[in-house]
Order: C-alpha cells, then sequence, then structure tokens
C-alpha cells in the first residue's frame, strides 16, 4: 500500500546513507539572499537549490497549500482510538510506539505509517518534537492526504533551516579555533545531498554510484559509505571543478506528474545579494545557467523571466522547423533527380524511340529541355502553424510525377519534371537516343544504397549539369563525427549477418572521435545527446551501457527494418527503456484508483497510449499490426534483461543473461505491471472487444539462453537478444566471445548514425 501512496518513490530508494559531512561543507559555502531559496558558492561558481532543483530530486508534489485548512485535529478518530491520554499534545516517539501497537486494524497502521514518514524524512526533527494534529485529521482521507502538497511543505522548512545564519557561525568557529560546533539538520537533507550529486557531477563520481536515470532523480543514487570532511574538501576545491548552476529537467522529467503540477513563480535573479562573510572573491554578477550533463535530450537552461522564456521557446521551434524544412527541401531536390537520373538510365538501355516531334533539333538536348514553368504563387506572412501544415501535407502527397506543393500548386522543378516525362508519353524525346548519347549512357550505372542514390562510371567521366549531382544526405541526417560518403557498399542486401565485421570507415572516425574525445562531453547521436563516457563506457569491455545508449540502439534497429523489410520481422514493435516505467506508474494509478469509492472509469496517460499507438517511440509501430513486442527492461535498478511479449498467446517470455541476480520475488514484483497493465490496455485501446478478458499475461523465464561471463554485459545481451528474435534467429548464437567485437561495433555505428544490414 506504501508503494502507491504519495511517498512510494522513498520506499525505492536504493542503500543510501546522509552525508552530513557533505551538507555541512556546502553549509559552509551558503551565501545570503532575500529569495526563498539556498544558493552555494563553490570555488568561482555559485549553484541554486530551489524549488524546482527540490522537485527534480525528490518527484514530491510540491504545488500550493489551498487544498486543506492547516488547523483543528484534536477531536478526529484517530487520536481518540490511538491517543487516548496524549491531552492533545503528541510527539514523534509516541506516534512510532502507536503504530508498533497497531496490529488488528492494518488501516490506521498505514495510516500512521504515513505520519511517521511525514515525520522522521521529509520535516524531520529532534525526537521530542510535538506532531501537528491536523495531520491525523488529514490523513483519515487518504485521497485529501495523498494530494496535499507534502513537497512544498518539506522545501519550504528545509529551506528554511539551511538559510539560517549557521554559514557564519561555522565559520567563526573555525576562526576560533574550536574544534566542533554542534547543530542540528532539520527538513530533508537527503535531498540536499543528492542535488549535490547531481550538480556537482565530481562529488558523484567521487563518493557514489549512478546508476540509469532514475525518476524521480534521488532513485538513481547509491552511497552506502559515511564521508570524511577532508575527503569532501578536496574535492570542492580542486581547480576544475564542474558545477550546474542550475538543474534542467529531461524530456521524460517535463512530462512527470509533479513536473506538470509544479507552476514555479521565478523571479528575477537578485544582483544585490551579497555573499556570507568571509567571501573576499568578486561575486556581483549573476550565476550563469549551465546544461544538465545526465539529460538523454540537453534542453536550454530555464531563462530567468517569463517573456525571456517565451521567446526561447519560439527559437526552439523555429530551429526545429528549420532542420524539418531544410529536410523536405533536399529530399524534394533528391526526389526530381532521381527522377531524372531514371529517365536518363531508361534512355541508355534503348527503352525509347525517337519520333519526329517539334522538338527534334539540334539544339535541343536531354540536359536543356526548353521549358517555360508557370510562376509559383508565394504564400505571404507565413507563420510557423503554415510551415508545420506544410509540412504535414508533405507526408502524404503521392510520390509520383507532377506532384503538388501543399499550397495545391507545382513547384518550378517539378514543373520541369513533369513536362519532360509528358515528351516521353507523347513520343517527343528530342535527343534522347542519338548513338553518340546512347554509347555514353551505356557507360554508367545506379546504384541505390540505403537512402542514398549514386551514378557511378565505368570508363567514362560523370556528366556534369542538371540531373548528375552526386546525392547526399539531408542535413539532419549526417553525423558530425563521419563522413557517410566513405561507408562501404554491401552488394548483398537479402541476407542478415550479425557477425560481419564493422566497417573500416567508421573505425577511422570513431578512433579519431576517441583521441579528442573528453568524459564531459556531450556527443549528439541521431536520437539523443549522451555524454562521452556512457559511449567509452560502451567500448570498455567491464562497462555498463545507460539507457540512451540501449534507447539509441534500439531506434537504429527499428530505422534498420523499416529500410530492410524482407530481413527482418514485420509484425513486432520494439519499446525504449521508458516503456517499462509508464507502465509501472499506471499499474500504481490503477491501485488507488481501484481502492477509491469513486467509480469512474480508468484512463491511462496519454504518453503511455502514444506506445500502443506508435507515436512513440520514433519509428514505433501500432499494436494492432503487431504480434510481438520487444522491450529492454532495467530491474533493481541496475541489471538489464530484455523480454518478448506475445500478445496473442499472453505470454511475456524473459531474455536474462544473468539469470541468478534477480531473485523470484523481486523479479515477479517488477513483472507484475507488465502482466496487468498489457491485457487492459490491448481491450480498451487494441481489441476495443468487452470479450477480450484483462486476466494477467504470464511470464516464463527462458532458461536455454547465453549467459554472461561478467557483471556488465547485461545491456550489449540485451540489445543482441531484440535484434536476433526481429530476425528470426537463434539467440543461442549470441555468444560471450562475440561481445567485444559486438561493443567496438555499437559504438561506430552509434557514433555514424547508420546501422549495417
Amino acid at each position: 500500500m506504501f508503494e502507491t501512496s504519495c511517498f512510494g518513490p522513498l520506499l525505492k530508494l536504493r542503500k543510501i546513507k546522509l552525508a552530513s559531512q557533505l551538507v555541512h561543507q556546502l553549509l559552509m559555502r551558503s551565501m545570503k539572499t532575500k529569495k526563498e531559496e539556498a544558493w552555494f558558492k563553490i570555488g568561482n561558481k555559485r549553484a541554486r537549490f530551489g524549488l524546482q532543483e527540490f522537485v527534480l530530486v525528490t518527484g514530491l508534489n510540491a504545488t500550493s497549500f489551498e487544498i486543506v485548512e492547516m488547523s483543528g485535529g484534536a477531536d478526529c478518530r484517530i487520536v481518540k482510538d490511538h491517543f487516548k491520554k496524549s491531552g492533545g499534545k503528541i510527539m514523534k516517539g509516541d506516534v512510532y510506539e502507536a503504530f508498533k501497537r497497531c496490529k488488528r486494524n492494518q488501516t490506521d497502521k498505514y495510516k500512521l505509517g504515513l505520519i511517521i514518514i511525514l515525520a522522521y524524512v521529509l520535516l524531520a526533527t529532534e525526537e521530542n518534537t510535538l506532531i501537528e494534529l491536523w495531520w491525523f485529521e488529514l490523513v483519515d482521507d487518504l485521497d485529501l492526504f495523498n494530494k496535499f502538497p507534502w513537497g512544498k511543505m518539506s522545501y519550504d522548512y528545509t529551506i528554511r533551516i539551511v538559510k539560517r545564519d549557521m554559514g557564519d557561525k561555522l565559520r567563526n568557529s573555525l576562526k576560533e579555533g574550536e574544534s566542533r560546533c554542534r547543530y542540528s539538520l532539520h527538513g530533508f537533507p537527503l535531498a540536499i545531498m543528492i542535488w549535490a550529486f547531481e550538480a556537482i557531477p565530481n562529488l558523484g563520481k567521487k563518493f557514489a554510484k549512478k546508476y540509469c536515470d532514475g525518476i524521480p532523480r534521488m532513485l538513481g543514487w547509491e552511497q552506502p559509505k559515511r564521508l570524511t570532511s577532508s575527503d569532501v574538501v578536496t574535492v570542492l576545491e580542486s581547480k576544475e571543478l564542474e558545477v550546474m548552476s542550475t538543474l534542467i529537467p529531461t524530456e521524460v522529467e517535463l512530462q512527470e506528474v509533479y513536473w506538470k503540477e509544479l507552476t514555479p513563480c521565478v523571479q528575477e535573479e537578485d544582483t544585490d545579494s551579497e555573499s556570507s562573510k568571509g567571501d573576499d572573491t568578486e561575486h556581483g554578477g549573476e550565476p550563469s545557467h549551465s546544461f544538465h550533463q545526465h539529460s538523454p535530450r540537453v534542453s536550454e537552461p530555464p531563462p530567468v523571466r517569463h517573456d525571456h522564456n517565451i521567446a526561447d521557446v519560439v527559437r526552439m521551434e523555429m530551429e526545429k522547423l528549420e532542420e524539418r524544412l531544410l529536410g523536405v527541401i533536399s529530399k524534394r531536390l533528391d526526389r526530381m533527380e532521381y527522377k531524372i537520373d531514371s529517365l536518363v538510365e531508361m534512355a541508355a538501355v534503348g527503352r525509347f524511340h525517337s519520333t519526329t516531334s517539334a522538338y527534334d533539333s539540334p539544339i535541343h538536348n536531354t540536359t536543356n529541355v526548353p521549358v517555360s514553368p508557370p510562376e509559383v504563387k508565394r504564400k505571404e506572412k507565413a507563420g510557423p502553424n503554415d510551415a508545420m501544415d506544410e509540412l504535414e501535407k508533405e507526408r502524404i502527397m503521392e510520390d509520383e510525377d507532377g506532384e503538388e506543393l501543399a499550397g495545391g500548386e507545382k513547384s518550378a522543378e517539378d514543373e520541369n519534371v513533369g513536362n519532360e516525362t509528358e515528351f516521353v508519353e507523347k513520343g517527343m524525346s528530342g535527343e534522347f537516343c542519338t548513338p553518340e548519347k546512347h554509347e555514353e549512357d551505356e557507360n554508367k550505372s545506379t546504384k541505390v544504397v540505403g537512402d542514398i542514390v549514386q551514378i557511378e562510371s565505368t570508363g567514362f567521366d560523370i556528366p556534369k549539369g542538371r540531373g548528375h549531382r552526386t546525392k547526399r544526405k539531408a542535413r539532419p541526417l549526417c553525423s558530425p563525427f563521419t563522413d557517410s560518403t566513405k561507408r562501404r557498399k554491401l552488394s548483398d542486401l537479402d541476407v542478415y549477418d550479425p557477425y560481419r565485421e564493422v566497417d573500416p570507415s567508421k573505425v577511422d572516425d570513431l578512433n579519431k572521435w576517441m583521441e579528442a574525445a573528453s568524459t564531459s562531453d556531450l556527443v549528439p547521436l541521431h536520437h539523443c545527446d549522451v555524454e562521452a563516457k556512457s559511449l567509452l563506457d560502451l567500448l570498455n569491455k567491464d562497462g555498463w551501457l545507460t539507457g540512451e545508449i540501449v534507447n539509441e540502439a534500439l531506434y537504429h534497429i527499428r530505422d534498420r527494418a523499416l529500410k530492410f523489410p524482407n530481413l527482418f520481422q514485420q509484425d513486432c514493435c520494439i519499446l525504449d527503456f521508458y516503456f517499462c516505467q509508464f507502465v509501472q506508474s499506471a499499474h500504481g494509478e490503477w491501485q488507488i484508483h481501484a481502492q477509491s469509492p469513486r467509480k469512474e472509469e480508468f484512463k491511462f496517460s496519454k504518453s503511455l497510449l502514444k506506445y500502443v499507438d506508435g507515436s512513440i517511440p520514433e519509428l514505433g509501430k501500432c499494436w494492432k499490426d503487431c504480434r510481438y513486442l520487444y522491450a529492454p527492461c532495467c530491474a533493481i535498478g541496475s541489471h538489464w534483461f530484455a523480454v518478448k511479449i506475445d500478445l496473442e498467446d499472453r505470454t511475456i517470455f524473459i531474455f536474462d543473461s544473468l539469470k541468478s541476480h534477480v531473485r523470484k520475488a523481486e523479479l515477479e514484483t517488477f513483472m507484475k505491471p507488465l502482466q496487468v497493465v498489457i491485457p487492459m490496455l490491448m481491450k480498451l485501446h487494441v481489441k476495443c472487444d468487452d470479450s477480450y478478458s484483462t486476466e494477467k499475461f504470464k511470464f516464463v523465464k527462458m532458461k536455454e539462453v547465453p549467459q554472461q561471463h561478467n557483471g556488465s554485459d547485461c545491456g550489449i545481451f540485451t540489445i543482441k537478444y531484440i535484434e536476433f528474435l526481429q530476425a528470426n534467429m537463434d539467440v543461442c548464437a549470441i555468444q560471450p566471445e562475440y561481445i567485444p567485437m559486438w561493443r567496438k561495433k555499437l559504438a561506430a555505428e552509434l557514433l555514424a548514425w547508420h546501422f549495417e544490414p
């Protein structure tokens, strides 16, 4: 029951201890500010711990306090039943004792447990502190209690404690030679420690362990050791210390409920703020924002003013629109020239015969067809919405001669192509079949490799002019680290060979990148941006794969299946790493809904429904067209395995390369949301049939699957399981001796934005 409450994420925390020395050293570097947030000066850089950072770390509700009136409670049922002799004064220890005594009424025991979490974790104080009585009245209505913004209350109390004049007191004690200065950390100091790991990456790398992106972020950290003050000072005073001024939400976090409900009022930075005493360095300017390095997609830092925010949003949308327009323009040019090249090729093989026509004259040839294209009407004052409409209509246009623009009229260049085709159909081919021209075109061959069309010559120079431009990829599809023109050309495209050695040109590009790579760099891959460290870990035999790397690999596997439908299974959908997280979240919401007295129909989140209709992930498929779903799963936060979901047989097959790592009870708990949610999605949004059973899917753990020989290859095994299953190959062919080669090949192909068939 606790997992479905508003404090559910706290129960999923890893083994982590509060490093009081770390918080102590941060307080020593605190700065004075009039705002309801804390600022710390680390070296010559500043870092903010505000409401946005608190919410990103904890995932708690931080809206306003307008839900209930915070008064009363002395006459509520729980106080009368469990604290009869309290006289209206209940301490933290009294609640804990009542919790241990309460054995018969499990509902009351659950409610007392929520009060304990609130008093000991979110609003931690001394043991003899009195409990607010209105908490008991509120917890008696679980729906109201779970909706209350405990995160905002915890943040306000924590920030009030942090902003005390502790910094001055601590520094004065050091100057006076005192060995110890006793004080208590109230509120939720654990959130400050985890924020420090995120905002100061050197701290996180030195003293903690970061797992694949936890949502919220406190679920992604493990820190079981005690820290000494000297160790923390050594890191904080290092010269090359990286400090994030603010934490930036990732695209996934932007979709979370706790972030959508947060409506922070961001004011202008206080340029007149003063640092704490004893700080003689310059601090007059505003703290500079920096990118959050752990984001799958690095977004622009949030501006400090609302009007600036709108300008940045418009600018980002225009940049995205520009990229899409460049892709459309390049696609149309390639399409037009492909038509011209096809005409030239057909003429070369003698498919056209000359006839008498008005165009048969020495001054006319194939490279200069005399056509007067009609003027193209231009739309005036076209805005972003108009351009988006143009792009949407562009997608549904037929790929034939004489295609029309979204505005309903042909472009000048497409009009030329349409007229040339009309000449051929009427037999007016001009000089297409003169002996000289025929002899020259016999030495050309046209090859299509993926999306690239190239004209190659066996003995003569390629003629210059219209229709003979070498095709190139659109700008958004070109990796900044590789040269696509150097990729090898594969003649046999009817066979998928997973053991084919990696393209040597891609290896050369990878080696050049590694020579100049820094672990703190951001590498723009096709689907997302990742830290260089993630790519270097992929090349390391003991490196663990992050969720971004797994998602990027699965995206290219989907893309390759679309380009080569004869090689790969088409009645399947490959999902991403976030799918299981959405399912687990939906399962928790469904459990809360099932306990609610209101009988409203349960509705799944829009994000989860986008998986069903194929909108998410990119290049996904509608489940109505699929029998199998393939997805990567990350159990207990650190172990990858693959699942194959058979929608017809209602069975989930588990492919685990380290079967003994996840205990049976843990696996059953992890798989339950998938077993429950998927049949509900099938009934409501795929089959749309009342007779379809919502009985749980069964799951089977495959026994005869290859096993890894170390503790870090689970990610690459998971990718290969899905890759082999989609190619209808036996997964038993995935052997550990091939893993080093596959790691190197995956890194090179991710960097090149291109997977070979």
